[in-house]
């Protein structure tokens, strides 16, 4: 019999997995809304807090008409704080109405560098995936630079889903690779609450690092996972790894992030670079 000791251990391991500290990106893009409902839903999973992360790019300040000719700097400057209050108040009428705890920290300069620096005290980064603003190439470069440079798993939400569902069926995308392992182990938080858990390997190649051994693993972890293994037959891994997401009624998908940032690029694997550009759920990523 498990004495009071053994349960208070086991309650403390268990704490330490949760996502406590929610980190998420406040912009106003057409993406937030479903950010924003995101990180309620881990908020409430997990009895967490909210970190909302507002900055202002110093290109901001540059920004303007030719005709406008000599527009006095204080007048823009005034003109971008005025903007960013008014986002701020509208969010944390927001966040007052969905009742979670939350701090605000807002910075100036580069947006990836500040989300990465700050997830350095964060369970999870929570931002949008794929082209949901007129400059795509720019907010697929964004999620796809933190995802491979911070210290905390980045949950990629599709601007036109609504928020995620924590308790769903999830799916591990499984190849074996070191990016693989770490999205597994970062994402043991969400797979404890998942109704259920498939782990997809699509032309698995020779590893020590199987899909089944992935399964087993996760079993000494308490969670239950289900096994699917496909071939491409003619379709690319994307392709198939979509398809199980429909078959399955994937509620969101567990995603190594492969690739490097060099020189303020981040260049992707396929597979990576395809399911952030169009995500069919939310991704949590990790590298």
């Amino acid at each position: 019999m498990r004495g009071a000791a053994d349960g208070a251990t086991i309650a403390v391991i268990d704490g330490r997995m949760a996502m406590k500290t929610i980190l998420v990106h406040v912009d106003a893009d057409d993406g937030q809304p479903a950010r924003l409902q995101a990180a309620f839903d881990l908020a409430r999973a997990f009895g967490g807090h909210l970190t909302c992360l507002q900055v202002t790019p110093y290109a901001a300040y540059a920004l303007g008409e030719p005709a406008m000719g000599a527009f006095p700097v204080t007048a823009l400057i005034e003109a971008i704080e005025k903007e960013r209050r008014a986002e701020r108040q509208a969010v944390e009428t927001r966040l007052r109405h969905e009742g979670v705890s939350w701090d605000w920290v807002t910075r100036e300069g580069d947006t990836a560098d500040w989300l990465v620096e700050t997830a350095r005290l964060a369970d999870v980064v929570v931002m949008s995936s794929g082209p949901y603003s007129g400059n795509a190439t720019a907010r697929l470069a964004l999620a796809g630079d933190v995802a491979v440079r911070a210290p905390a798993p980045v949950i990629a939400v599709p601007p036109t889903s609504r928020g995620i569902a924590v308790t769903g069926a999830a799916l591990i995308a499984w190849d074996g690779s070191q990016e693989a392992a770490l999205a597994l182990r970062a994402a043991l938080p969400m797979l404890r609450l998942a109704e259920s858990v498939d782990i997809l390997a699509v032309a698995e190649r020779p590893t020590a690092f199987t899909a089944r051994a992935a399964a087993a693993y996760l079993s000494r972890q308490g969670v239950a996972a289900e096994v699917i293994e496909r071939t491409c037959d003619g379709d690319t891994i994307e392709a198939v790894i979509r398809g199980v997401v429909t078959e399955r009624r994937s509620a969101w998908l567990v995603q190594g992030a492969y690739g490097h940032s060099r020189l303020r690029e981040t260049v992707f694997g396929g597979v990576t670079r395809g399911l952030l550009a169009d995500a069919p759920v939310p991704l949590l990523l990790a590298h």
